[in-house]
């Protein structure tokens, strides 16, 4: 998964979450709307507030139930859409109010406390869309709305700042010089805590993604009890570290693979490779193995990488028994279908190897290097030679736990290497 997917992942998941909780607070609105009225004096003001809560909320709730990474672009500009012009229509609902109430000498000073209420809403809501520049222009923008609101009744030549609780109390126009700073002040700070969540959630996304494009890598390699071990023991297992292991290396690869494929379409090679290998991975990781490679139609295993879980001798042997299981099945699977029976070889070897990250600068791939790979490879082609379907090397006979019946073969000449060995043909 690339890295623009993943990002678009989180920000699918900010959205919808903005979605729910924007569909939260137009609930508690109605509610609210429903058992008090809010004490309009327009009707029409009354009916147009009600129009405004409803589109609000659905707006909200189709973002929460429907947006997915297809459709995010709209439902991401129908937010922000909403989000910018809701503060300018609810201003124009309350203003046909004004005109039957006449809220500043209705109200009077109190007016100036009422013009913090509706900030923290809009400001909370531009922060769950894990956008960081877009969280910040909406932030700023509701801070300036409440800005100009404030400043309207402060320069009104009707209202004056007082911190005299007389004239508080006494006067209708006297505005609470206290109580203003304070809304003021936990209203900046909001503004600006809120801009550091916006900025602490973008180095999250961006933390998230590298951990989820590492399981994603360390996926394509390792089962999913290595990964979370890798995952929980980085220091003790550091894939960086290049090392030499003993390990058992495994090759399969299909029998007669060119005859097999010719006259298929390439989509139909496709399907019968990615359902071999399917097998073939489900074996290795069923028992601890790391799926180094594949080449063509052949699969490179290892056991004892990234570390030794146990006998990797024997792991290797429990591995190739399920694929012969699988193997068997899906014979008949296919023969069912009439279609052309797919067997295969395989060839293990143990020894030293390489392990580590090799490659250059611009790609670099974790596996593993050494005669002992090289060895195993050469065993899985002389499956054509013996006739075999399962070769293992002698050392890998040595290593296994239990007495396993096998036809030998001595003095073996693997090709391009002087040196002979014993292998051993075993049915399995």
């Amino acid at each position: 998964m690339k890295d623009k997917d993943l990002i678009r992942k989180r920000h699918v998941n900010g959205l919808r979450l903005a979605g729910t909780v924007g569909t939260g607070l137009f609930f508690t609105g109605i509610i609210v709307s429903i058992l008090t009225n809010l004490g309009w004096a327009s009707a029409l003001a009354g009916q147009l507030f009600t129009i405004f809560t409803l589109t609000g909320m659905t707006i909200f709730v189709l973002v929460a139930v429907f947006v997915n990474t297809k459709n995010y672009n709209y439902f991401l500009t129908l937010l922000v859409f909403w989000l910018l012009v809701s503060p300018w229509l609810r201003r124009a609902i309350f203003g046909i109010d004004d005109g039957v109430v006449d809220y500043l000498n209705t109200y009077g000073g109190r007016m100036l406390d009422y013009s913090f209420v509706f900030i923290s809403y809009g400001m909370i809501l531009a922060v769950l869309l894990s956008r960081f520049y877009l969280s910040v222009i909406l932030i700023i923008y509701y801070y300036l709305i409440t800005a100009l609101s404030v400043s309207n009744i402060i320069f009104n030549p009707k209202t004056f700042l007082t911190y005299d609780p007389t004239l508080i109390t006494s006067n209708l126009y006297a505005m609470n010089g206290g109580i203003f700073s304070q809304n003021a002040a936990i209203t900046t700070f909001s503004a600006i805590a809120l801009i550091a969540i916006a900025w602490s959630m973008q180095r999250n996304l961006k933390d998230a993604i590298a951990h989820e494009r590492s399981n994603n890598l360390l996926g394509r390699y390792f089962s999913p009890e290595v990964r979370d071990e890798i995952e929980k023991n980085k220091d003790k297992h550091d894939l960086d570290q290049e090392k030499e292991q003993q390990i058992a290396v495994l090759f399969t690869d299909i029998s007669n693979f060119t005859k097999l494929s010719e006259g298929m379409k390439p989509q139909e090679v496709l399907a019968l490779l990615s359902e071999y290998q399917t097998k073939m991975v489900s074996a290795v990781f069923e028992h601890g193995g790391t799926v180094d490679k594949f080449i063509g139609d052949s699969v490179m295993a290892t056991f004892g990488t990234p570390f030794s879980r146990g006998n990797d001798a024997q792991n290797a042997l429990n591995c190739v028994r399920q694929m012969q299981v699988s193997m068997r099945d899906w014979e008949k699977q296919r023969e069912e279908n009439n279609l052309p029976i797919v067997r295969h070889r395989v060839g293990v070897h143990f020894g030293g190897c390489f392990v580590g990250n090799v490659g250059s600068s611009d790609r670099v791939e974790y596996t593993v290097i050494g005669d002992t790979v090289n060895v195993a490879s050469r065993i899985c082609d002389a499956c054509k030679e013996i006739d075999a379907e399962v070769l293992f090397s002698d050392k890998v006979m040595n290593k296994i736990n239990e007495k396993l019946s096998s036809e030998v073969v001595s003095k073996f000449s693997i090709r391009g290497r002087k040196e002979k060995i014993d292998l051993h043909k075993i049915s399995v």
